[in-house]
Parts: structure tokens; C-alpha cells; sequence
């Protein structure tokens, strides 16, 4: 399992429902696996997604690094970022979505929220 590098700053990302986040990842996997969005994703280290729910709850927080906040912005207006937190100060229990050196594939909405609910 991997964990977020301690002093990287990611931008928060708050939705009030899981699907309302699956949405939204689902539209960045496509948008990273589109001819505009090749260009962030030839450098799929600067690009991480992170998520965290607290257990029992629906509401979830999603991390952009700043390589994903940039593609992010590129296709969404105005992205909703809620605050800056660093990798050391997220939850010990975050899940990466997007990131770790792979280009995600182009998910429909059950696969982000498979993925945003795996633990």
C-alpha cells in the first residue's frame, strides 16, 4: 500500500455523496485517456488522486496533487477546492485512484465508485 509523499501539498476536494465523487473521477480517467489530456498524463508521476471517507459515512474528501488539479482545471471550471492539506497530514487510511506511475483507464461510474469505496 502506498502513502502519500509526507511534504507534497494536495488540494481538497469535499463531496457530500460517493457517487458525486465517482462522477467526478470517472470524468477525469476519461479526460486523462483523451488526446487533450495526453499531455498530463505522459508525466503520471505528477498526477495523484487520493480519497478518504470516514467509515460509515457518505461523504468524501478527494486529494489533487497539483499535476491533477492542473488537468482538472483544464477541463473543469471552476473546481471546487475546498482547502490545501500536505501528505502528512491526511488520513493514515487514504486510497491513491489515480497515480503511482500508471495512466488510469477511462472509467464509467461503478468503476470510480468501486474504487473510491475499496479499503
Amino acid at each position: 500500500m502506498s502513502t502519500p509523499v509526507a511534504d507534497q501539498e494536495f488540494h481538497v476536494l469535499a463531496f457530500a455523496r460517493t457517487n458525486e465523487a465517482a462522477a467526478f473521477v470517472a470524468a477525469l480517467s476519461r479526460f486523462l485517456n483523451s488526446p487533450p489530456g495526453a499531455g498530463f498524463a505522459h508525466a503520471p508521476e505528477s498526477v495523484e488522486v487520493w480519497s478518504y471517507s470516514p467509515p460509515g459515512e457518505e461523504r468524501i474528501e478527494v486529494y489533487l496533487s497539483a499535476g491533477a488539479l492542473a488537468a482538472v482545471s483544464a477541463v473543469f471550471s471552476p473546481v471546487p477546492v475546498t482547502g490545501k492539506r500536505r501528505g502528512d497530514a491526511l488520513a493514515a487510511d487514504v486510497v491513491m485512484i489515480i497515480g503511482g506511475g500508471q495512466r488510469p483507464a477511462a472509467w464509467g461510474l461503478a468503476e470510480a465508485e468501486r474504487r473510491l469505496t475499496a479499503r
